[in-house]
This record gives structure tokens, sequence and C-alpha cells, in this order.
């Protein structure tokens, strides 16, 4: 049985309740947890829902756009807080595709030489997009991860507790990516739903778009999240569902779902 809390629901652009991508996974059997992207603000809604930074054991990335990332160099000048040092148990596993090595010294580089933004003791983890469904362990949970073609590097993550609860996260991505492989059968499909069908952009999903995938995934329930200020979510999710038979909700900052095996 995991929770899930949506720390960020929407995009770079200001709106109220839909900050940048941010989702907090915890398997309930343990106290640890893991963060699925973490654009900025993501550590700032960690206190409202309840989650322990030093509880954090892993984070685990889908792109490197800063709306899904920018929050990773805060976490490292918070990690280097003396009382967070001493509270946390393990090193902290960073999880993402190539080049995340690189993108963390360029951002270590880029705030200054006495490295207040250098993660210590970090467990750096790179997978390769192009090896589809390969296995990481992270937080209690078993990761894999298929491309989604957003950037040469995007892929797209699902998640399984200890129970065989299900979990996938579309990270961004265009109809061309590997989501129906990654979402097949799962419990709960967290999926982007960024524009509205008659003004699609290259690389993200329309409602329409995020419903057929659901629907060809055989997915239990679909989220729809990453909305951008010109889709209305309850309108997307009145278009998700013409597609898509299963059950339709709208992901907003704060929300806190609890799926055990179905």
């Amino acid at each position: 049985m995991y929770q899930l809390t949506v720390l960020g629901a929407g995009s770079i652009l200001p709106r109220e309740r839909h900050g940048p991508a941010g989702y907090a996974l915890r398997d309930l059997s343990r106290e640890g947890w893991l963060l699925l992207d973490c654009g900025p603000g993501s550590l700032r809604a960690l206190a409202a829902a309840g989650l322990r930074l030093a509880s954090l054991e892993a984070v685990v990335l889908s792109h490197y756009h800063p709306d899904h990332c920018l929050d990773l160099w805060a976490l490292a000048f918070a990690s280097r807080n003396p009382g967070l040092r001493a509270a946390r148990r393990a090193p902290l596993r960073l999880v993402g595709p190539r080049g995340l090595a690189e993108l963390l010294e360029r951002g270590a580089r880029l705030f200054g030489e006495r490295g207040w933004t250098r993660f210590e003791d970090a467990e750096v983890v790179e997978v390769d997009p192009a090896a589809m469904g390969a296995r990481v362990e992270a937080a209690g949970f078993e990761l894999r991860h298929w491309p989604t073609w957003h950037t040469p590097q995007a892929v797209c993550w699902r998640a399984t507790d200890a129970s065989g609860a299900t979990f996938a996260y579309s990270g961004d991505s265009g109809p061309e990516g590997e989501l129906v492989a990654c979402a097949t059968g799962v419990d709960l499909f967290a999926c982007e739903c960024s524009f509205p069908d008659d003004a699609a952009v290259e690389h993200h999903l329309t409602p329409t778009q995020a419903g057929e995938v659901a629907r060809a995934a055989g997915v239990k329930e679909l989220m729809l999240t990453h909305f951008y200020p010109e889709l209305d979510p309850g309108f997307a999710a009145q278009v998700a569902e013409r597609a898509y038979p299963g059950p339709v909700r709208c992901a907003f900052d704060g929300l806190q779902l609890v799926r055990p095996r179905a």
C-alpha cells in the first residue's frame, strides 16, 4: 500500500494550486519516501504535506527541464544543514536519465566554489532511456523506466511497492512515447495533460490523448496533471472520459491518495 502526495500539479507558469511538477511516493509499510521530480517549490510544499525531509531516501527524475528539477539545488543546500545531516540514516539516492551527474556538477559550480549546492555522500544512479523496463530499487519501490521522447533523455516511471501495488508517472510525453508499456494495468496513472485538444503542443499530451493512453494501457484509475493555465482541469477530465472508460480525477497541489493493491 502506498501514499501519493501531489506537491505540484501544474507548469512553470504561476497558477493557484498548480505549482511545478513534484510528487511524493511512500510505501506505507516504511518511514522513508521518494520524490518523483522536484520542480521549484517542491521542498516548500513538504511541510504542509507532513513529509519529513530527513526521511527522504531518493529523488527520481523524469527529465531535466527546470519545472521538473530546479529544486535539486535547493535540496542540496538544505542537505548541508547540520541537524538534517544528523537525522538522515542513509545517503540520499539520486536517480535519473543519463546526464544526471554532469547536471549536478554544473549546478554545484554555478552557485559558487564553497560547494553550497553540492550533494555530500549522495549516490547518483543514471539510467539509459533505451534500456526499457530496466529495474532500480529506491525507498522500498521497484522502479522501471521507459522513454517518452519529450527530450532525448526523458523517461516515464513505473513503481511497485512491497505489496504489489503499482503507480505510473508519465513525466512529460507526447503520444509517441512508451507510456502504454509503462502504465499497463497499473492501479493509478499520473499522466500529464498540458494543453487543450485544439491547441496541442509537440511532445505534450492533450486530454483526449491522455485518455487514449490510459485506455490502451488498461489502467485502473487515471489522474490528470501538469495543467498549463489555458487548460481547465475539470474540462480536461470531461474530455478524457470520452476516451477512457475508467475513473478520472484531476491532480492539485496537496492532494493525497492511498492505493492498496487492487
